[in-house]
């Protein structure tokens, strides 16, 4: 969590934006499986700085890890992260967007992107 700045505003697409206790609670709840082993593991794509602010943009997968040693990808989202350098030093996360990489499906079980559908 020490990635996060006190103030970081995360958005999720199609989902309320969470606040530093929201991610908490969230990674607590998502780590809380003894059975499995998960990790999410980035690919960076893209950052720069310029100042005291940067961005990143990557794609994360969530690894799951079961008892008998399979592994399984359970998510694969993007995001782009802006970061902020703190007064000690380190750079912190402190807005976030995130959205999955496979778009969800309609109702008709066709992935559409929203300004095909205006």
């Amino acid at each position: 969590m020490s990635i996060f700045a006190d103030d970081v505003n995360f958005s999720f697409q199609g989902a309320p934006d969470a606040k530093k206790a929201d991610l908490e609670k969230s990674y607590r709840d998502e780590f809380a499986h003894p059975e499995q082993s998960r990790r999410w593991i980035p690919k960076f794509e893209e950052f720069q700085c310029s100042g005291n602010l940067g961005f990143v943009r990557s794609t994360w997968r969530l690894e799951v890890t079961s008892a008998d040693g399979k592994i399984e990808i359970k998510a694969e989202n993007r995001s782009v992260d802006i970061l902020r350098l703190s007064e000690d030093g380190s750079w912190k996360i402190f807005r976030s967007l995130n959205y999955p990489v496979v778009a969800p499906k309609n109702d008709d079980g066709e992935c559409h992107l929203i300004f095909n559908q205006i």
